[in-house]
């Protein structure tokens, strides 16, 4: 088995894409995105790949981005050279900040296989450099528009496959690990142990086992609506079926009921919630436990007594009656109902609340039809 980091970061997302796009290999949409990526990808590689630590002037940058730039998936030429031009700044601001300590990359654009758990692992390291005084920062770059929190750096799994690549590879274990988020023109650094290859290898491990096992079940994540196998996806395929005409009008007419009635259903538990609200505050005020309305049903204010119990204490409480039998698991809405009902002496009933542990009292509100206006 073949794997890279983003083969398995697709199937940890969604294993039915990973599926379609890896093993069933269906074409996919070039994206604006990806191709602006691609694009700044290339013009850095040109920055840096020099026989001499003499960085190039921007205008020679501005000139590799023109010729390693991707003219894929754009709506029209006019969005391709909004594209461009946001290139362009982009690779302005990192002139700014490279020039001053260019040096010749110790790796660029390095292309590794390793061999992980009887996996073999690939992929491409954008940059490794080597540290004045000492040590090694593996760098990658990325074209987010905005920073992950430090947490979600810290266990990054592409730069965990990057830093265990570099140990097998060459025999180092690099000191900082750089995401170099582009447009934001920012870095974010962090670190790898041996530990934390450990458990690479045993996630590396678990994922083989699942595409081995054939465990390719759809997972709805946040980047479902850019992906380009919808219509053959179980989540998303019956929206594309009724597109083309509805193999079952008669399902979706229920599905578009069940729909209307879901929505009123909030509307309405929103407003009882409200009156709710009102309900218990006029009753706790004036000590009503129920409420009647205009035609003789009425709104009774039930006390739950919220909380656990204390296996010891229920057991000395029901046993001399013989009924510990019937709540031996301490099934909660069981014993809540037994001392609900009123039907234990009133000292086993006490001892059964008390045995309760941080009992707070929370009261729910339930219906009570009028009996006469029944018949």
């Amino acid at each position: 088995m073949r794997l890279s980091y983003s083969a398995i970061d697709m199937f940890e997302r969604c294993p039915a894409q990973y599926r379609f796009a890896i093993l069933e290999r269906l074409p996919t949409s070039p994206s604006p995105a990806l191709s602006f990526g691609q694009s700044l990808h290339g013009a850095l590689h040109r920055f840096h790949v020099r026989p001499v630590p003499v960085p190039p002037l921007l205008a020679e940058r501005h000139g590799c981005l023109d010729d390693q730039w991707v003219s894929e998936g754009f709506r029209d030429p006019s969005e391709e050279r909004v594209y461009l031009a946001h290139g362009r700044e982009v690779l302005a601001n990192y002139h700014r900040e490279a020039v001053n300590d260019y040096r010749i990359p110790a790796a660029l654009e390095f292309p590794f296989s390793i061999e992980v758990e009887g996996v073999t692992l690939s992929g491409v390291i954008d940059r490794l450099d080597r540290i004045p005084g000492g040590g090694y920062e593996l760098i990658d770059y990325k074209t987010n528009r905005r920073l992950p929190p430090k947490a979600r750096v810290d266990r990054d799994l592409q730069l965990s496959i990057y830093w265990l690549a570099a140990r097998e590879v060459w025999g180092i274990e690099p000191e900082r690990l750089t995401l170099w988020y582009l447009l934001p023109g920012q870095r974010m650094t962090t670190t790898r142990t041996a530990a934390d290859a450990e458990r690479l290898k045993a996630r590396i491990a678990t994922v083989a086992e699942r595409i081995e096992a054939g465990r390719f079940e759809p997972r709805e994540n946040p980047l479902c609506d850019w992906c380009d196998f919808q219509a053959r996806c179980p989540l998303f395929r019956h929206r594309f079926e009724r597109e083309a005409g509805d193999p079952a009008p008669r399902i979706t007419e229920a599905v578009d009921e069940w729909i209307a009635l879901k929505r009123r259903s909030k509307e309405i538990w929103s407003r009882m919630e409200e009156l709710s609200a009102v309900i218990h505050a006029f009753a706790e005020e004036h000590g009503y436990g129920k409420l009647f309305g205009s035609d003789g049903a009425a709104v009774a204010r039930v006390a739950r007594h919220d909380g656990e119990y204390d296996l010891e204490a229920v057991r000395d409480a029901l046993q001399p009656l013989g009924m510990f039998e019937d709540v031996l698991t301490v099934d909660r809405a069981k014993l809540s109902a037994l001392i609900e009902g009123r039907t234990l002496p009133p000292d086993v009933e006490d001892a059964l609340l008390a045995s309760k542990e941080d009992v707070r009292t929370v009261y729910a509100l339930y219906l009570r039809e009028n009996a006469r206006s029944r018949r």
